[in-house]
């Protein structure tokens, strides 16, 4: 079963029903499961192929884009891609049934790309409906996931050439038009986001306090964000955020984002807000290469490189002695 977590693509139980891993590790399900192949299902990682999206109509992505919340800001993105090349074609989302419901939350705002989002378990004779089915389910294990760019991975693995599209797609800001920014009546706030979907990319919280010292030197504005450290310059909106347009709104219109590999990078270029993004395993130019007024930092090494989560203590241990060097220089 190990095996079948780590596939790269999605599954299917009993023959019949398309399903992910990421459901069979959160569910108690007994049935016969077998990797998704299929000759009419394109996927990228075991065969390459190319669409011409001026021509098709119909599409069907299996188990995309992602179960976070920043990975599935960007598929979306490639997926509005589709719809600029072509508005006419319909696009139909397959998605995960247990991942977390703020992450499905983005699902509902991007009502403009998506034409339709259903959920697994899937029957797989529904399939012949669409002219396209591309299954890029389990993409954390694709080896291309941690050499790609992750909008140009999106990208080729819905069988478009990356290299042919404009950056500024390529930015996020189909968000922009699911929520706009609203018209700021002050000179703003610098907002704080150090918490990943995991605790390898996390900012640990014994540092917080000195970033909001010189957040606070440096802009002269009020810093809010989500963080329990007690500061005469901060406030904890975690209580005023209660989902994932709320989340999205407060980045939106901020003056600054202070924050590290997580969905707030994505938010916040796709609002052109400047950021300060810590890394600690993922390089900066496989994330942030098309963000503009992103300023990146790695502070990872060869033990943490392409390290996309991790349970090891050592390694939680020698990223927070990273995190100790790097603050120590200021």
């Amino acid at each position: 079963m190990l095996d079948l977590i780590r596939n790269t693509g999605s599954l299917i139980e009993n023959a019949t029903h398309i399903t992910s891993s990421f459901d069979i590790s959160n569910s108690n399900r007994k049935g016969k499961i077998t990797r998704l192949l299929s000759k009419e299902i394109l996927n990228f990682s075991v065969c390459n192929f190319n669409i011409d999206y001026t021509k098709s109509k119909f599409i069907n992505v299996i188990n995309g884009m992602g179960v976070t919340l920043g990975d599935s800001i960007i598929g979306i993105g490639a997926l509005d891609c589709i719809k600029k090349i072509n508005k006419n074609n319909n696009i139909n989302l397959i998605r995960p049934e247990t991942c977390h419901s703020y992450v499905d939350e983005i699902y509902k705002i991007a009502t403009t790309i998506l034409d339709k989002v259903e959920y697994m378990p899937y029957e797989i004779s529904r399939l012949a409906q669409y002219d396209i089915n591309i299954d890029i389910g389990n993409q954390l294990f694709w080896s291309d996931f941690s050499e790609l760019e992750m909008h140009d991975f999106f990208l080729r693995s819905l069988g478009i050439n990356h290299e042919n599209i404009p950056e500024e797609w390529k930015q996020n800001h189909w968000l922009q038009t699911a929520i706009p920014k609203e018209n700021r009546k002050s000179n703003g706030y610098v907002m704080f986001c150090p918490k990943a979907s995991t605790n390898l990319r996390t900012i640990p919280d014994k540092y917080h306090f000195h970033i909001f010292n010189q957040l606070s030197k440096k802009f002269k504005l009020p810093i809010v964000g989500f963080s329990s450290v007690c500061h005469p310059n901060f406030t904890d909106v975690t209580n005023q955020c209660n989902n994932t347009s709320e989340f999205i709104k407060m980045i939106a219109n901020s003056s600054y984002v202070y924050t590290c590999d997580s969905s707030a990078l994505h938010i916040s270029a796709a609002y052109d807000i400047p950021t300060l993004c810590i890394f600690t395993s993922i390089r900066p130019e496989l994330r942030s290469r098309y963000y503009k007024n992103c300023e990146s930092i790695y502070i990872g090494d060869k033990l943490t490189d392409k390290l996309h989560e991790t349970e090891c203590q050592s390694i939680i241990n020698h990223v927070e002695e990273k995190f100790e060097a790097y603050y120590e220089r200021f």
